[in-house]
C-alpha cells in the first residue's frame, strides 16, 4: 500500500509554465503528511488548511497578488492522494473549478 501511495505522489499533477512550477500541491501534501506524522487527525477542516497553506505559499511560493489555497485543496482529489468529505456540498463555479468560498 505504501508503494502505491508513493507512486501517486510521484505522479502528482503540478501546474507548470516553462521553468515555473506551482508549489501549491506539493506544499499542501508535505504539510498534511507532516501533520499525520505528528499524530494529528488525517481529516482537517478546510479553514485550518486554508490558513496554514496561505502562510506557506506566502513564505515559499512565487510572488502573487493573491494565492488561492482552495485550488490544491480541491484538485488533489484528482491526483488520488486527497479526500474532501462532503464534496457534494461544495459550490463549484461555472467552469467546474472551486471558488474562494468552499461552502
Amino acid at each position: 500500500m505504501i508503494e502505491s501511495l508513493l507512486r501517486q505522489f510521484d505522479k502528482l499533477n503540478v501546474w507548470q509554465r516553462g521553468d515555473e512550477r506551482a508549489p501549491h500541491k506539493p506544499l499542501l501534501a508535505l504539510w498534511s503528511i507532516g501533520k499525520c506524522l505528528q499524530g494529528e487527525q488525517r481529516l482537517i477542516e478546510y479553514d485550518h488548511v486554508h490558513r496554514e497553506l496561505l502562510c506557506l505559499l506566502n513564505k515559499f511560493g512565487p510572488p502573487r497578488k493573491q494565492h488561492r489555497p482552495q485550488l490544491p485543496f480541491w484538485r488533489l482529489q484528482n491526483d488520488r492522494v486527497w479526500e474532501v468529505t462532503e464534496a457534494d456540498r461544495v459550490k463549484l463555479q461555472s467552469g467546474g473549478d472551486i471558488g474562494p468560498s468552499i461552502l
